[in-house]
């Protein structure tokens, strides 16, 4: 992603505030983001830890780890798959110059 680790994690940070997610507790020095999305009429919802740093080609990396609040249910793959793909669409039509 083009900017630099705080321009990004700046950016991530927006659109997880402007979004629906719960519980966002951000933490500045490690540029990590917890939050959780809500249940719905298939799923517990789920958790996400999203972090932004610097990958081996010295640009800025946005990494999202989501796993089932319910325990880990096989189902929800298609689910979290869906959730973060539009989470990063999200993020990247955020961090394109205006």
């Amino acid at each position: 992603m083009p900017g630099t680790v705080e321009s990004v994690y700046d950016t991530v940070l927006r659109v997880i505030m402007e979004g629906r997610y719960k519980k966002v507790e951000p933490s500045e020095f490690t540029k990590m983001i917890t939050f959780r999305t809500g249940a719905s009429l298939m799923t517990w919802g789920q958790r996400w830890i999203v972090q932004v740093s610097v990958g081996v080609d010295g640009l800025p990396h946005v990494i999202a780890t989501v796993t089932p609040r319910n325990g880990g249910q096989q189902l929800d793959a298609a689910r979290i798959a869906k959730l973060a793909n539009e989470f990063y669409q999200k993020v990247a039509a955020a961090a394109q110059p205006v």
